[in-house]
């Protein structure tokens, strides 16, 4: 007896055929699909530990920044503080050129007035000495030196006259062979001055020699030779001691 499918069974086994390629073909997209996703969801992972690496780098290469912009802060402060060190050394050498400069200046004018107070203790030492000499009867001068004398009975002449600085005395070394007068003036400015002069000092020389010594006051000085006798007359020397 032979079998076959009837006509009714016929449009079951198309769908149940149809169905199950279908279902062949769903199941092949879904592996398909699961294996893309799979795929993806690696490449997602991959991705995502590329960026937490680059996020790492970024916050590293921040910090290094950050440290970067913390030592151009710092030298930028440093560079600043050294320039201002800087002009406050300028400043400080240009103050002290400046009192450099005005103690030359100073330093020049004290020198000239030690220069000039040398001077002036020079010319006042030797004034010192000159009144030392002085006061030690040391300085003599020459007024007159050999001066002779030939006056008539009862006439005058004048010797010599001058003015004294310093008190002192004369000394008077004469020979005459008559009686001779010396009269020393105190003040006296001329002849008859000490003529008429009531300030005098009185010197008598006899006949021969002899040596006097006067009384001498600052001032003006004249001295005059009265022959009281007939005969002539020689005064030898009149010193200023």
């Amino acid at each position: 007896m032979t079998s076959s499918a009837s006509p009714s069974k016929l449009p079951l086994l198309s769908s149940i055929v149809v169905a199950a390629l279908l279902a062949g073909a769903l199941i092949y997209n879904y592996e398909a699909s699961s294996s893309t996703i799979a795929s993806e969801a690696t490449s997602i992972t991959s991705l995502n530990e590329q960026a937490s690496s680059l996020s790492t780098r970024v916050s590293s290469l921040q910090g290094v920044v950050s440290s970067l912009n913390l030592n151009i802060t710092n030298q930028i402060s440093a560079r600043n503080a050294v320039q201002s060190r800087l002009q406050t050394a300028n400043a400080t050498i240009a103050s002290l050129s400046t009192s450099v400069n005005s103690m030359a200046t100073q330093l020049t004018s004290l020198s000239g007035q030690v220069s000039s107070l040398q001077s002036t203790v020079s010319s006042q030492s030797s004034q010192v000495s000159s009144l030392q000499s002085t006061l030690n009867l040391q300085i003599e001068q020459t007024l007159t030196n050999n001066q002779n004398f030939n006056l008539p009975f009862n006439s005058s002449t004048t010797v010599t006259h001058f003015t004294a600085s310093y008190a002192g005395y004369l000394q008077i070394s004469g020979a005459s062979n008559t009686n001779l007068a010396i009269v020393v003036c105190y003040g006296a400015t001329s002849q008859s001055a000490c003529d008429s002069s009531r300030t005098y000092y009185l010197i008598f020389f006899g006949q021969g020699g002899s040596t006097f010594n006067a009384p001498l006051m600052p001032g003006p000085i004249w001295i005059n030779a009265y022959n009281k006798a007939a005969g002539t007359a020689t005064l030898l020397v009149v010193e200023w001691i």
